[in-house]
């Protein structure tokens, strides 16, 4: 039996907090760009004897622009969490003693210039929990968004081990003096690079028949593509959800239809078979086809897309089974003419607005305390995986830009020269030196080939 859900979810949770690099002063930068956030952690974090999660908890609602980070604790040692992990099965008491010695150190909200933490905290209130606005002090400002500062201070560390409770309650108090010296900047939402981007490709459904893209998606107006595995409970709890959303989008020209993203392992898909048979689930399942894990940005399940007769994803996809959030998400698109708008950049890169050629230096100052390049074709879009390379004049450094066509160096400002030292396949070199002096923002367009 594959482990249980909730530890996958855990594991997720610390990937940020491993990839930590070190500093010259024993602190951390603990970078959470998916909410526009940097924080640099002390000793007292990275040596604490409970384990620090830190993680970007994504986007609240759908298309807000709100975005969120945790930051957890959990009352064990690693090496009890890790024996908790080798185990194939938890009991019910296991789980409940895990759960009972999680704790949130704090929450940090990213709210646009154009909403208000008050329009974040009503949105919240909805879904059950309401925040104290008196207690979420504003702890900075960058690239046309404001960050708010939440702690629950109400959290129960009664069945903490004292040790355990003591050092939670000191790690609380650091918190503000390390989130005030934390960098901010516009969220970098990994899932924007999706939107605009054409699906094709060729797979069979769960019963083995043929199933070509181009078909699938003309059948509807919109597709709500979900993304889910065999071993996911949250997916599985929501199947006959999703079943009851497919019978009242008909009447919309939508339809749901399932990818069970493990389905080409005989295992994964005898089980996923028998999900689907106990929901009574009617709508089409299809498994991955051969590039899914290319074509597609998952990084969680279910994820779920929402697809145009076109096959162009249309809006950022949900991540999580939120069932109360996807019948909103059609109406938005049906309402805009479900038009897959033009991909364009996540986050930061949409600071730059319009990309400038070589002849103005398309160079832009910043207050981010960074440099920052952003390479995009001549339609807009980020270009990923150009290397880029940044000269002082003593010494040069190499950065290969993201999913959102952005690398950035964080160096003492002066004055530097940048290449494009490589072009990703199907555009052509760029020849151009560009002069950044004093933080700014790059814009570079790269022709195609």
């Amino acid at each position: 039996m594959k482990k249980i859900l909730v530890m996958f979810l855990v594991l997720a949770m610390f990937a940020s907090l491993m990839a930590m690099p070190a500093m010259a002063d024993d602190t951390q930068a603990v970078e959470l760009s998916g909410t526009g956030v940097t924080l640099y952690y002390p000793q007292s974090f990275t040596g604490a004897s409970g384990i620090i999660s830190s993680r970007d908890g994504g986007e609240l609602g759908y298309n807000t622009g709100w975005y969120y980070a945790e930051v957890d604790y959990t009352a064990m040692s690693n090496d009890e969490y890790n024996a908790l992990m080798e185990k194939e099965e938890l009991t019910e008491e296991e789980i409940e003693n895990y759960y009972n010695n999680m704790g949130n150190l704090f929450m940090i909200f990213a709210v646009p210039d154009k909403s208000s933490i008050e329009e974040l905290a009503a949105f919240i209130k909805g879904l059950g929990t309401e925040l104290d606005l008196t207690r979420i002090p504003k702890v900075g400002e960058g690239d046309g968004y404001s960050f708010y500062l939440y702690t629950d201070m109400a959290h129960d560390t009664s069945k903490f081990r004292p040790e355990y409770a003591e050092e939670f309650e000191a790690l609380r108090a650091q918190v503000p003096e390390i989130v005030a010296g934390g960098k901010f900047y516009a969220p970098v939402d990994p899932n924007a690079a999706m939107i605009g981007k054409k699906l094709s490709f060729k797979t069979t459904d769960i019963n083995g028949n043929p199933i070509d893209s181009e078909e699938l998606f003309a059948r509807h107006e919109i597709t709500m593509l979900n993304l889910w595995t065999s071993w996911c409970h949250f997916c599985i709890e929501e199947m006959p959800e999703l079943e009851a959303i497919n019978g009242r989008i008909a009447g919309k020209d939508c339809a749901v239809v399932g990818l069970l993203f493990d389905g080409n392992d005989p295992d994964a898909l005898e089980t996923g078979k028998g999900v689907l048979q106990n929901a009574g689930v009617t709508f089409d399942v299809i498994l991955p086809p051969e590039n899914a894990e290319e074509m597609f940005t998952v990084d969680g399940y279910p994820t779920t897309f929402f697809v145009g007769r076109d096959g162009v994803i249309l809006g950022a996809p949900i991540v999580g089974a939120d069932v109360e959030a996807y019948e909103p998400a059609i109406e938005s698109l049906l309402a805009a003419g479900s038009s897959a708008p033009e991909a364009k950049p996540a986050g930061a890169t949409a600071v730059v607005r319009e990309a400038k050629g070589a002849s103005d230096n398309g160079v832009t100052p910043n207050d981010a305390g960074m440099y920052r390049i952003y390479v995009a074709d001549e339609d807009g879009k980020p270009v990923e995986k150009a290397k880029i390379q940044f000269c002082s004049d003593s010494e040069c450094m190499l950065g290969t830009t993201d999913a959102t066509g952005l690398a950035t160096f964080e160096v003492p400002e002066g004055t530097y020269t940048v290449h494009v030292l490589k072009v990703p396949e199907g555009y052509a070199k760029d020849e151009n030196a560009y002069t950044m002096t004093g933080y700014s923002d790059l814009s570079i367009v790269l022709k195609q080939a």
